[in-house]
C-alpha cells in the first residue's frame, strides 16, 4: 500500500516551479541588461535592449523580478516543508 501524501505538498509544486522560472527570468533580463552595458550591443535578442535605457530598465525589471521570485520561492518551501508528515513518509 502506498502512502497517501498531503495535498498540501502536492499543489505546492506548480507553485515551486512557476516561482522558479520567474526567478529564471529575472536572471536573464539581468544578464542582458548588464551584457548590453559591457558591450554597448545586444547580447542574447537582436534589439533588446537597444539603448542605455533599456539596457537600465531591464537590470532593475530583473532584479525585482528575482527578488520577488526568490522570496516566494523560499515561502512556498518553508511552507512545504512545515507540512506534516505521517510516520511512513
Amino acid at each position: 500500500m502506498q502512502p497517501v501524501q498531503d495535498p498540501r505538498r502536492a499543489t505546492s509544486l506548480p507553485r515551486i516551479l512557476l516561482y522558479a522560472l520567474g526567478d529564471l527570468a529575472g536572471m536573464l533580463l539581468l544578464a542582458a541588461g548588464a551584457l548590453w552595458l559591457a558591450n554597448a550591443q545586444p547580447a542574447f535578442l537582436a534589439d533588446f535592449p537597444a539603448s542605455l535605457e533599456h539596457a537600465l530598465l531591464a537590470i532593475a525589471s530583473g532584479l525585482v523580478l528575482m527578488v520577488w521570485s526568490a522570496g516566494r520561492l523560499l515561502r512556498e518551501l518553508g511552507r512545504s516543508a512545515r507540512a506534516p508528515r505521517r510516520e511512513g513518509d
